[in-house]
């Protein structure tokens, strides 16, 4: 993992997921790119001054204030490594962190939690939904408030398709530095036989293309799948919940439909991993049909 891209809005609450992106980035011995969008506000266009040097100042003063904010919050770890920031103005963030993604090709994009208590907006139409709708890396939601921990145990969401496998190739260079466990469960309802069943095919599918020591695979029953994976990540105590992104699939219950992001939001203390389903799909075709390439040429 190369580079890390982390969007905040340099208030108190985004402190602590400036630490934490901030330690990740360093474990990974990844760069670190901070990105900070604010919007020109509508009352400056009434002014008598011309906008130009009103934006130049505005602008200058943003910077300043993501240098500050860094210094302050990192304290003396914001002299240990290099950090890069990138200060926009537009008043659509998603939009912002989509552009600069595909400009800086990182490998994992962090943003904080929506905060439910607030009035600040800054995740308001959740900006978490959105971007999985357009960037084509990983998405690691990260809680407020939370203070950084050694990563042990990782919970992998699965639904046996083949874009989980990709995904988890994903997952497995994230969980390397941290030499994390990496628990694979799959939430069923009714019929245990098929579960079990599904879960060796995809578990034998799985172990062949990769080699990562520290994979367990488990079936869990319940009525709901939000349930199922709460009961998983508090008896684990889970360091980070991994899924792919089904906006698209029932298989998971639409696991990542507006309404539930909220509900896993409002109940998980850890981070979420979000792949993007789709890119992901397109990526296994790109590598599919490179194979088959390979397979014709030769």
């Amino acid at each position: 993992m190369k580079t890390i891209l982390y969007a905040t809005d340099c208030t108190k609450k985004d402190a602590c997921s400036l630490k934490y992106a901030y330690r990740f980035s360093s474990i990974l011995k990844a760069e670190l790119h901070i990105l900070h969008v604010y919007d020109f506000p509508s009352t400056y266009h009434s002014t008598i001054q011309p906008l130009e040097p009103l934006k130049k100042r505005m602008h200058k003063e943003r910077i300043e204030l993501v240098e500050k904010y860094c210094a302050k919050h990192l304290q003396n770890e914001f002299y240990h490594k290099t950090i890069t920031t990138h200060v926009v103005e537009n008043n659509s963030i998603s939009e912002s962190i989509s552009r600069l993604s595909k400009i800086l090709s990182p490998d994992l994009i962090i943003i904080g939690m929506k905060d439910n208590h607030s009035n600040r907006g800054y995740f308001s139409g959740n900006i978490a939904d959105s971007l999985l709708g357009k960037i084509e890396v990983p998405l690691l939601i990260v809680p407020n408030d939370m203070t950084y921990k050694v990563i042990s145990t990782i919970v992998y969401a699965t639904d046996f398709e083949q874009e989980d496998i990709l995904s988890i190739q994903k997952l497995i260079e994230i969980a390397s530095p941290f030499e994390a466990l990496i628990e694979i469960v799959h939430v069923y309802e009714m019929d245990k036989y098929i579960a079990r069943e599904n879960m060796e095919k995809f578990k034998n599918t799985l172990l062949k293309q990769v080699s990562y020591p520290e994979i367990t695979f488990r079936n869990i029953v319940s009525s709901k799948t939000k349930s199922g994976l709460l009961s998983v990540l508090n008896n684990e105590k889970a360091s980070m919940l991994a899924m792919l992104e089904r906006k698209h699939n029932w298989g998971l219950n639409n696991l990542f439909h507006k309404d539930l992001v909220k509900d896993m939001e409002a109940n998980v203390e850890i981070p979420i991993l979000a792949f993007n389903k789709h890119s992901t799909k397109i990526k296994l075709q790109n590598a599919n049909a490179y194979n088959t390439k390979n397979v014709l040429a030769y």
